[in-house]
């Protein structure tokens, strides 16, 4: 079924109330070759805020960066902004902090430091401290290097990984270093619907899910569950759990602003 299918459209517009959850990196913005370079189009987030006014809909920015990062990126009010894939939120009346994670912040910040004198030879090698994890980005580390790079970074983590405190993911050219806990998007998704069961309107919300990479599977998982919207964004031939696809980030602010027309009723331009 194509996401501009009548059946969507009915699913969308009938729906009582949405919960909207998005991806960043990837998603609403191209992939760049340095995280600071990602930014929000004017459109997108104009949308974004469209979005989140109307009645009914709830909006969740779920992102890998630390989410001091994502907030500052997107600032705007009225969204509940995730960060550290889940592992910390804040907006919308909501607020939470994996208590694990939390209590590793001091470890992860000498992890920090540590990798980054490990890696100071690597060219292109960025440590980046999201305050309860840490990402090592190896998008500008020429390919003669990256062998050298995946070798230090493995023998660096190696101990930690054997003590248990550490819990390792891959991403798009980038190695997630984790608190040792069980919680990921779809985790948080799953708290979030929690956390507005008791009230009304948003007892079962039909939930949507757009996102890009590995780190996006689980949230897929969780959304199929519960008979929702799960929409990969990116390359076609990319394996994933998502039922539903967009190639680019231009066509994922093309199918939301749709979601708009839709729910508003006015027609699509």
């Amino acid at each position: 079924m194509e996401l501009s299918d009548p059946t969507v459209r009915r699913r969308l517009t009938s729906a009582v109330s949405l919960l909207l959850c998005v991806d960043y990196d990837g998603t609403l913005t191209p992939i760049v070759a340095h995280p600071s370079r990602a930014r929000l189009s004017a459109r997108t987030k104009q949308l974004l805020k469209r979005l989140a006014s109307l009645p009914g809909v709830r909006v969740a920015l779920v992102s890998g960066r630390a989410l001091r990062d994502v907030r500052r990126l997107v600032g705007l009010r009225g969204l509940c902004y995730v960060g550290n894939h889940g592992l910390e939120l804040q907006g919308a009346g909501l607020r939470y902090v994996h208590p694990i994670a939390q209590t590793s912040r001091s470890f992860m910040k000498r992890l920090a430091a540590q990798l980054r004198t490990a890696l100071q030879l690597i060219r292109g090698a960025e440590v980046e401290d999201k305050g309860l994890t840490v990402s090592l980005h190896w998008r500008r580390v020429p390919r003669s290097a990256s062998r050298a790079f995946h070798r230090l970074v493995g023998q660096y983590l190696a101990p930690h990984r054997r003590k248990g405190v550490i819990r390792i993911t891959q991403g798009k050219r980038v190695i997630e270093v984790r608190p040792p806990v069980a919680w990921d998007k779809g985790r948080i998704i799953a708290w979030i619907l929690g956390q507005m069961a008791g009230q009304a309107r948003w007892t079962s919300p039909f939930v949507i899910y757009l996102g890009d990479d590995r780190t996006d599977e689980d949230a897929f998982r969780l959304v199929n569950r519960r008979r929702g919207l799960s929409v990969f964004v990116g390359r076609s031939n990319h394996r994933t759990a998502a039922r539903h696809r967009l190639q680019t980030p231009l066509e994922a602010a093309h199918w939301l602003s749709r979601v708009v027309a839709w729910r508003t009723h006015t027609p699509i331009r």
